[in-house]
């Protein structure tokens, strides 16, 4: 399965239980978030979802038993929030709730500050606009961030979409 059948396999699977779920705003973020808003050659290897931590509590609950417990986030120094990596879809899948990212002037929410909502297999799914999402790359700072940032920016240019 290449990763952008996974992708949308995943996501088929997970939008349906995230609409009962959640009660809050919440989006798409990360790789996959490219890859549905356009970005060419994008192969996100798990679905990232920024949501707030009563929502990423009611999830953990109701897949309580596909949570990924061995699984630690990366640079979890500079990233926090109430985590889990759920198994049990074609693609994985990581709910962070109230993610707040430390920066030099301390920790800060995550606010998607501009995004836009799309049909995903059929059902409703929000992620950050391409502008925003560059943005948010560069807020996280890390190499490969700033490398997803920088191509964000060249498909911006080379086909004038915001």
């Amino acid at each position: 399965m290449t990763s952008t059948s996974a992708l949308h396999a995943g996501l088929q699977h997970a939008l349906p239980e995230l609409a009962r779920t959640f009660r809050d705003p919440w989006w798409i973020i990360g790789s996959a978030a490219m890859a549905l808003a356009g970005v060419p050659d994008i192969a996100p290897h798990d679905i990232d979802v920024l949501c707030s931590r009563e929502d990423a509590l009611r999830l953990q609950g109701v897949w309580a038993s596909h949570i990924d417990r061995w699984y630690r986030p990366q640079d979890e120094a500079r990233f926090r929030s109430t985590f889990a990596r759920f198994t049990h879809l074609p693609m994985p899948l990581e709910a962070m709730g109230g993610l707040e990212v430390m920066t030099s002037d301390g920790w800060h929410p995550l606010r998607v500050l501009d995004d836009m909502a799309l049909e995903i297999e059929g059902h409703a799914g929000r992620v950050p606009t391409l502008a925003e999402q560059h943005r948010i790359f560069l807020l996280f700072g890390r190499t490969k961030d700033l490398a997803k940032a920088a191509r964000i920016a060249a498909f911006l240019e080379h086909s004038h979409v915001a």
